[in-house]
């Protein structure tokens, strides 16, 4: 559980947790506290909760990505469960956490907004963008989806270090699982969505979001980069970075020279060179088509 400035949103998610589980002595909890500002700093809660947590202080910004590897490294169980600091949890988690999960396989649990009826059923990715959008809708008889949900991604520790946990070349914020969850499928994992657990999670009101992307958008616009550099075909690079420009004009150039400065082409030579499937497989494994509705081209 990353958390920068979430306060007491952490023991209140903990509490949750613990509340909701079939058995909660076999739970623990790896808080990484992302660099919080002095009085937004993790609150665990009650002398029980505080037991089962270890709560890992960052001196210095980590980021999404890097505060959960972290908070992997430090874990102890067999099956990890990544998730927010402000999430609710529903009643016997973890019993089908255990029971659903594989060695190959990785869930996806239900996303739940409090505020409304709405529900995330994992998610779809759009390219060349190199985003997503939420599936709205429940799974058919064949539950998997191309992205895992950030709130609650299960799988087992072994999977988990065998895809390499998450990009620690991405910068801070957005972009970690859908590239995790491509890489998880072309390393040979499945990602199989479940309705039985489901996740309440505070997402952010209007002001806030236009605050955080204001503050984000380079890295953000890098991150979309990033993937799409590692994952995509060649021919479609070019036209994924002609999109960010003319979307994000005033970011392009700050996020082209994270780009280069965080060795992205290195990057895809190395997941080239170790991973099983290509992504055209991938484009082939899902009927992929870019996000006006045209084949993916292989190369």
């Amino acid at each position: 559980m990353p958390a920068r400035n979430e306060g007491d949103r952490v023991g209140a998610t903990i509490a949750s947790a613990l509340d909701a589980a079939a058995g909660p002595a076999g739970v623990e909890f790896v808080v990484v506290d992302d660099c919080s500002e002095s009085g937004k700093r993790p609150e665990v809660g009650d002398a029980a909760a505080r037991r089962r947590t270890t709560v890992i202080r960052s001196a210095r910004h980590l980021g999404v990505g890097a505060a959960r590897n972290l908070a992997a490294r430090h874990a102890r169980g067999r099956i990890l469960f990544v998730t927010d600091a402000h999430t609710r949890f529903s009643t016997g988690w973890d019993r089908t956490a255990r029971k659903l999960t594989t060695p190959h396989r990785i869930l996806s649990v239900t996303i739940r907004d409090p505020e409304s009826d709405w529900r995330g059923y994992g998610c779809r990715l759009v390219v060349p963008h190199m985003g997503t959008h939420w599936n709205t809708g429940p799974p058919g008889p064949t539950p998997h989806v191309h992205v895992a949900s950030s709130a609650g991604t299960v799988l087992e520790r072994a999977l988990f270090e065998r895809i390499g946990g998450y990009d620690e070349g991405m910068v801070h914020y957005s972009g970690f699982e859908p590239e995790f969850s491509v890489r998880a499928w072309r390393t040979g994992a499945e990602i199989v969505h479940t309705t039985d657990i489901e996740i309440a999670h505070r997402f952010k009101p209007r002001e806030e979001v236009t605050a955080f992307l204001g503050a984000a958008r380079t890295s953000i616009v890098h991150n979309c980069l990033r993937f799409g550099t590692a994952h995509l075909p060649e021919s479609m690079i070019l036209e994924m970075v002609r999109l960010h420009a003319l979307e994000f004009p005033e970011h392009i150039r700050g996020a082209l020279a994270l780009l280069e400065e965080r060795g992205a082409w290195r990057r895809r030579e190395e997941l080239a060179a170790t991973l099983p499937h290509d992504f055209a497989w991938f484009v082939r494994r899902f009927d992929l088509l870019d996000q006006i509705g045209r084949p993916v081209p292989e190369k």
